[in-house]
């Protein structure tokens, strides 16, 4: 199945607040535990690039199946809207 450009820019978003999340988190629980400044700076940069990585590698998926079982339940939902009566 070939991703759209909606999906291409969910997938990105997606990925975004994944890696600010990481990129957060251990920066606040490295720094919490008395790490120095750098070694938190770094470790979370590490932690967000994996991040990013494999958020994009899964989000992939994830967007597309989320997307088409909306699209599948928009066109059930239609279906059993009754239509317009012709006079």
């Amino acid at each position: 199945m070939k991703s759209g450009t909606g999906s291409q820019e969910l997938t990105r978003l997606l990925s975004a607040y994944l890696t600010s999340i990481a990129f957060g988190i251990t920066f606040l629980v490295a720094s919490l535990v008395g790490v120095d400044g750098l070694t938190a700076l770094w470790r979370a940069v590490v932690a967000a690039g994996t991040a990013m990585v494999v958020g994009h590698l899964l989000a992939t998926p994830l967007v597309d199946t989320v997307l088409t079982a909306i699209a599948r339940d928009e066109a059930k939902r239609q279906a059993e809207k009754p239509g317009e009566e012709e006079p």
